[in-house]
């Protein structure tokens, strides 16, 4: 076998994969000047790493947590970027008959595992620092074996739970086999690209051609929005209805980027489940950067690149006896309002816009989805949320459920500018986004993108930071690192002129930034209690130092705040 005759890339046969037979079926690689071998290993990201090792294959499509563990234990491997930016969703399970009803029932049980180190291993490790447990203290673990053996261990009592790929293990619950308690979803991208030094050396070029022609591939895949359900349960022996469910989430698109929180959240995962002694691995070693490039996000926000405000949820339910079962919105009304002035915030706009029932509401950055089921059970209105972080809108699509809401609030897990694109256009009576604004580096963009979704007379309301003076480099950094604020307006009027740009008629734009300074300075006085230390345990001073960096930058009197209304122009 000539190298020089195809690049092999190896990848598992599911249908996070697609995207590569599709580019041979279509002829993309030669169209990119490059031939590509898929080479299909079924036994998973372990044997394709041994492949790579070996020089038997170029380039893995595999997990991002064992490449991750690979490499920080010495491998020559290196990441090349991201294929799949949506983590994996794995389904937690109990048996038929079990005892076990909910994910809170876990704590002090036993969890099936199909080997150390494994997928399942590890999402149990992050299972319980989410929940606020100790992986080491507050779960046992049991080595089952395969997915099979899995099964058939939470129905025998060998084990009370075990968590496998949701897509997976749905048919069995679907047949009653096992019985569905919860899903979590991973903290970092599911699938990476990797190759050894060596191969980047001898192949950049190819392997470049090769990524530009999968990413072509990806992007006809997801615009392919009538057919590519059909196509993905045929081609992977699934109902249309789940694989419909699965392409809804999936974000398939290979980047050169690599976020830096999810390196640092799959390194602190493998510490927890005892796979490596420590977390201080180099990020910048685990990239090759001639291909790939490490990048701050949103996660790197002090208030998310931890668990810290999932830990903090679930962990103010469990001490109100809220953690399982049906609730009602206004019991969740406590816990899950975490903008300025919570609903009272939401009863003003509301007044303004006389939102009502059957009033269409897009939420941008709708967090746990407070507001939304706010305006839903209070309100009457129909609510599309949409989340970036997948697993804020995991756990908010879960209470909103719990809340029997689903009806009336649909949520979304994405980047907005992305999701936008596919809605429907002059659909919403209004956008309406609570500090969420400040996190998008193209402010205007975003304004265009909704008043585009509105309909004619729809109001874009936003509270949103603004710059009342000049910033100084320490406060610049301070929002940039703990805020992951790019970009501030100088001010109300340049806001209100960047609305009016794209076609809003600005009707109201209040200066709140002396009620936003006594609020965030009066939040940080409340939050400081030995009852919230003693609820919160470790999360409690990550929480502590986001809201005192927020309280300083409005004490020092350069960011500000302000309620905006624009109505998109009747012609």
């Amino acid at each position: 076998f000539d190298r020089r005759m195809a690049l092999r890339v190896a990848g598992v046969p599911e249908h996070f994969n697609l995207p590569w037979q599709l580019a041979l079926e279509r002829g993309l690689f030669a169209k990119h000047g490059v031939e590509v071998e898929f080479v299909v290993v079924k036994e998973g990201t372990g044997a394709m790493i041994q492949a790579a090792n070996e020089g038997r294959v170029d380039v893995i499509v595999a997990l991002t947590e064992g490449l991750v563990a690979a490499i920080a234990k010495g491998a020559d491997l290196r990441l090349l970027g991201t294929y799949v930016k949506s983590p994996l969703c794995w389904a937690i399970v109990t048996g038929a008959n079990s005892a076990v009803q909910s994910v809170e029932d876990l704590k002090g049980r036993t969890i099936g595992i199909s080997r150390l180190g494994s997928g399942s291993h590890l999402m149990a490790c992050v299972l319980a620092v989410q929940r606020g447990w100790d992986p080491a203290k507050d779960l046992k673990f049991e080595v089952v074996g395969d997915f099979k053996k899995l099964r058939d261990s939470v129905n025998s009592g060998v084990a009370d739970a075990f968590m496998w790929e949701t897509f997976m293990t749905k048919p069995f619950w679907d047949s009653g086999e096992v019985r569905r308690i919860g899903e979590i979803t991973t903290p970092w991208p599911c699938f990476m690209l990797a190759a050894r030094q060596d191969v980047v050396t001898r192949e950049l070029d190819r392997i470049q051609r090769c990524l530009a022609a999968v990413r072509e591939a990806a992007d006809a895949f997801h615009h392919d929005r009538a057919a590519a359900p059909a196509l993905v349960a045929d081609r992977f022996g699934l109902k249309v209805e789940d694989a419909a469910a699965w392409y809804k989430d999936v974000r398939i698109c290979p980047e050169r980027f690599v976020s830096e929180t999810a390196l640092a959240r799959a390194l602190e995962a493998l510490v927890a489940a005892g796979i490596l002694p420590d977390a201080h691995t180099p990020r910048s070693g685990l990239v090759d950067a001639r291909l790939g490039e490490i990048k701050a996000d949103i996660k790197s926000m002090r208030l998310y690149n931890r668990p810290e405000l999932l830990s903090a949820l679930y962990r103010r339910l469990h001490n109100a006896h809220l953690s399982s079962g049906v609730v009602t919105y206004t019991d969740l009304l406590p816990y899950d309002q975490n903008h300025y002035f919570g609903t009272a915030a939401i009863d003003e706009m509301q007044a303004q816009l006389k939102l009502g029932p059957g009033s269409m509401v897009l939420n941008i950055g709708s967090g746990l989805g407070g507001p939304a089921r706010y305006l839903a059970g209070k309100y009457g209105c129909k609510v599309l949320a949409i989340e970036l972080q997948e697993d804020l809108h995991r756990a908010a699509a879960e209470l909103t459920e719990r809340c029997e809401l689903q009806g009336l609030v649909t949520h979304l897990s994405g980047d907005f500018m992305s999701i936008s694109e596919y809605l429907q256009q002059g659909t919403y009576d209004a956008v309406v986004s609570w500090l969420t604004i400040l996190h998008f580096s193209d402010r205007v963009g975003v304004f265009k993108r909704a008043h585009g979704l509105l309909k004619d007379g729809g109001v874009f309301y936003a509270a949103d930071f603004v710059q009342r003076g000049l910033l100084t480099v320490n406060e610049w950094k301070a929002l940039h690192n703990e805020v992951a604020c790019p970009s501030l307006a100088p001010s109300i009027e340049v806001y209100s002129t960047e609305l009016e740009s794209v076609g809003f008629t600005v009707t109201s734009a209040v200066d709140r930034s002396a009620a936003w300074a006594a609020h965030t300075g009066e939040r940080v006085a409340a939050f400081q209690s030995e009852a919230n230390q003693a609820v919160l345990g470790d999360v409690y001073e990550g929480l502590l130092h986001f809201y005192t960096v927020v309280r300083d930058l409005y004490a020092g009197g350069n960011l500000g705040g302000l309620d905006v209304y624009a109505q998109k122009r009747i012609w």
